[in-house]
């Protein structure tokens, strides 16, 4: 009787995970990653289409403490998350753990305080074929900012 119990809890579990899409030229379900971000929840998968995704707030990718599979469908040679110069590229900040993962991009033109590609605080998510390319930090970290 447990077993079966703890079985179906898994399976359930498993099958309550949604698969959600982002495409620049809105082909999907989202045409921005923030926006998929937003609705997932953990467990859940993001897949990105080959593209350049840029933002309008300080961070164009905020993790919101998900445990959610960022990636990229064509890897990091054809998806891109561009800061324009202006903005972070990804912030994971307190909660997220090694089931956050983001993988596939390539983060460039990002400008920050710190962290300018990415700044990780108080978190561990797991960094997969990710490229970090221009990206200017006025204190620490142009590329990868950890704190803590």
């Amino acid at each position: 009787m447990f077993r079966t119990a703890l079985i179906s809890m898994f399976l359930t579990s498993t099958a309550l995970a949604d698969t959600w899409t982002v495409d620049d030229d809105g082909k999907a379900d989202f045409d921005n990653i923030q926006a998929a971000v937003d609705a997932a929840s953990d467990g859940d998968e993001i897949i990105v289409m080959p593209g350049t995704y840029t933002g309008a707030s300080d961070n164009i990718v905020n993790m919101l403490g998900k445990a959610v599979r960022l990636h990229s469908s064509g890897g990091q040679e054809v998806t891109f998350i561009d800061g324009s110069d202006r903005r972070r590229g990804i912030l994971c900040e307190g909660s997220e753990t090694n089931k956050t993962i983001i993988e596939g991009f390539t983060i460039l033109n990002c400008r920050s305080t710190d962290g300018a590609g990415m700044k990780n605080s108080n978190c561990n998510p797991t960094i997969i074929n990710c490229l970090f390319r221009n990206n200017v930090a006025t204190s620490s970290g142009g590329a990868i900012y950890n704190y803590s």
